[in-house]
């Protein structure tokens, strides 16, 4: 039986009231060529209710990803441009 603030008994379906932390990251290995290479991390983590954890943990990982992607971008651009300029 659970009662509800004002004593009364709660009937019918309960809302789930807890909150979940979720905590997503991404990693990304970048290959620069001559045995180089670059490791990308990114992580983050939320509160949320449990009802939501679903979509929380999909922004997360996509927020991560995009993060990474563009770090690592931004590795490949600079790259190139290194490239260019010891080969000319």
């Amino acid at each position: 039986m659970i009662l509800g603030p004002d004593g009364r008994t709660i009937t019918g379906a309960v809302p789930d009231t807890r909150l979940v932390e979720v905590v997503r990251s991404v990693a990304f290995k970048l290959n620069l060529g001559n045995y180089q290479s670059m490791d990308f991390f990114c992580s983050q983590k939320a509160q949320c209710p449990a009802d939501e954890v679903d979509a929380t943990s999909a922004d997360l990982h996509e927020w991560c990803y995009e993060e990474v992607m563009k770090a690592a971008n931004e590795v490949k651009r600079k790259q190139a441009l290194k490239n260019e300029r010891t080969a000319a």
